[in-house]
């Protein structure tokens, strides 16, 4: 904890009285006196504050306890920023390969996530129920797709970075290399002359696919500070390679199984175009979320002086 610069502390002495003195009508004498005022090499404050608190027992102590507490109190007192947090000067000719790095620097905290900023691990991620119906009666799809846990979010790669810290604008080229997908299915099919159905567990692979991400955010004031408070995340996936596998498929069958996964690979797009918007839609809420918990915590001129 650091107090924050640019307020004034007023010295007060404070001493006991004689009481004999007192009793005899003469005026009372301070039976301490206080040290030359001295600069604390550590918080700014005044030794002769800290030193008050040493020499003037009874009620001057309690006063002078009172004091420092009511300075904490009226908001002295401010939260550091941890050393895995990269500060990027708004002014920094470079300040795009500053956010870049600071992302970078990220990247080991994120995989499992940060409790003391209460932001969540990115991976695995958890996506909602997909289901898909589509398709004529010669070639109908309806599948379940529940319990999906995605892995490998936070190996994302920027690829390029573009900021406008005037108007609060993020413009990211990632690259998202691999990511693997475990989850269970139900699912009625017909692809060319073949049916295909079987319930089970259900694996995949996308690898290389680009990601085009567009964030926005606005300035908020809380008490005195700004905050940078981030709008929800525009993100879309460009599609790369995909591999999927479902098990138990024809109850198992070890000819018909295997046949109809090939089909279904062949025909990977009718997946994709039913997955790709959910996994989409949770990635645009997790990294926003994970955002928000980072600038709405700190100060903006803290964040970007």
């Amino acid at each position: 904890m650091q107090l924050k610069p640019g307020f004034s502390i007023v010295k007060i002495e404070v001493g006991e009285t004689d009481s004999s003195s007192t009793s005899r009508g003469t005026a009372p004498a301070p039976l301490h006196r206080l040290p030359p005022r001295q600069h604390h090499p550590v918080s700014g404050v005044s030794t002769a504050c800290w030193s008050m608190a040493a020499l003037a027992p009874g009620s001057g102590r309690l006063l002078l306890a009172a004091a420092i507490l009511l300075l904490f109190a009226v908001g002295l007192i401010r939260s550091d920023i941890p050393e895995y947090i990269k500060v990027c000067k708004r002014a920094d000719p470079n300040v795009n390969k500053c956010i870049n790095a600071s992302i970078n620097a990220l990247r080991p905290k994120l995989l499992k996530g940060i409790p003391e900023l209460d932001v969540p691990g990115v991976d695995p991620l958890y996506l909602k129920e997909i289901r898909l119906s589509r398709g004529p009666q010669g070639a109908r799809l309806d599948a379940t797709i529940t319990n999906i846990r995605v892995f490998g979010a936070n190996s994302f790669i920027i690829q390029e970075l573009k900021t406008d810290l005037e108007k609060n604008i993020f413009d990211f080229d990632l690259l998202l290399p691999h990511l693997h997908f475990i989850g269970n299915y139900k699912i009625a099919m017909r692809i060319l002359l073949l049916n295909i159905h079987g319930n089970g567990g259900l694996t995949g692979n996308f690898t290389n696919y680009a990601c085009k991400v567009k964030m926005t955010g606005h300035k908020i004031t809380r008490g005195n500070d700004e905050y940078l408070e981030l709008d929800r995340m525009k993100l879309k996936l460009k599609v790369g390679d995909a591999e999927i596998s479902l098990s138990n498929l024809f109850d198992g069958d070890p000819v018909l199984g295997p046949m109809a996964n090939r089909l279904i690979n062949e025909n990977s797009r009718v997946f994709l175009d039913e997955i790709l918007p959910t996994l989409e839609s949770s990635l645009a809420d997790l990294f926003t979320d994970i955002g928000n918990k980072i600038t709405l915590k700190f100060t903006y001129k803290e964040l970007f002086p």
